[in-house]
């Protein structure tokens, strides 16, 4: 497969934006990065975002060509008809309702397409990535947060505006649960994302982290966090019953140690019907939202 033309993509998150350009091949250039800074509010990361868009174009104008269209992953619920973000979480402050595929088609005069993030990293490994063998499956992105896409019958379901596969507010303790966006409380992602694994351990990164947990230190922190997130991926699969589940982010870095773990826990709380659901890490890496991000323009 490859895609039509080049195509200038975007990935947008609660602490950096990255652009390129993806070329048919689905290879990326001038690929660039800037800090998020999203406590200044959307309208000035648009301005910001679509200045990073026009350099990254000039760079590569310079060697290869022009660009006529772009994709953004942006975290949020994103209504995928008309790139406004219905809903943001406090990552992104004064977001919800914002139109951001309006002022970014103004700033860069062209058409833009504008998705859910982990959606972007659902769709790239669906098409080039773990996803290939499998028409049915649940991609888990745990890292600051949890995320969900969600892949049926070889097609992403979004959900009402765009608010389908958000697995980091699945409820997994119903009483005295820890706090959580938006005055909920018990979420997933307040028990198995790698930012608390970080604040339980004392670990000043997820790669020191990691590395520890890799040559087998003793890490309590990520062994919870690993249960938290099979018990919470066995009750998603009573329901979506995937043939498999990929898990990306940043928890990938900490290996097959933690994916056995998780493993045992999905089991402990699977039917035997679902047990025989694979787990496996994502492919791409940290460019999949960008490699979705094109696959989405490509789509129109």
């Amino acid at each position: 497969m490859q895609l039509p033309e080049p195509i200038l993509v975007f990935d947008i998150g609660g602490t950096k934006v990255a652009a390129a350009v993806l070329e048919p091949d689905f290879s990326l250039h001038q690929r660039q990065e800037i800090a998020t800074r999203a406590a200044e509010g959307p309208e000035r990361v648009a301005q910001r975002t679509a200045a990073l868009g026009h350099a990254v174009m000039r760079r590569y104008a310079g060697t290869q060509g022009t660009i006529r269209r772009a994709g953004v992953a942006s975290a949020g619920q994103i209504d995928r008809k008309t790139g406004v973000v219905r809903y943001a979480t406090f990552h992104l402050p004064g977001w919800s309702g914002f139109p951001l595929g309006e002022r970014l088609a103004s700033a860069l005069e062209m058409p833009v397409s504008v998705d859910n993030d982990v959606n972007c990293h659902a769709l790239a490994e669906a098409v080039l990535g773990a996803g290939r063998p499998y028409r049915h499956f649940l991609l888990a992105a745990v890292g600051t947060g949890i995320g969900g896409g969600v892949v049926i019958d070889g097609k992403l379901y979004r959900g009402r505006l765009g608010g389908a596969g958000e697995i980091g507010q699945v409820l997994v303790e119903l009483q005295g649960g820890r706090p959580c966006s938006d005055q909920l409380s018990g979420c997933l992602e307040v028990y198995a994302a790698t930012s608390v694994m970080l604040q339980q351990s004392g670990y000043a990164s997820v790669q020191a982290l990691a590395q520890a947990y890799c040559n087998g230190e003793a890490v309590p922190a990520v062994d919870e966090a690993a249960r938290w997130l099979g018990w919470g991926l066995a009750s998603i699969a009573h329901v979506l019953a995937p043939e498999a589940i990929l898990i990306g982010g940043s928890a990938a870095l900490l290996g097959a140690r933690y994916l056995d773990a998780v493993k045992a826990a999905f089991v402990e709380r699977t039917l035997p019907s679902h047990r025989d659901t694979a787990l496996l890490f994502t492919q791409l890496g940290a460019d999949s939202g960008l490699i979705g991000a094109g696959l989405i323009a490509a789509e129109g």
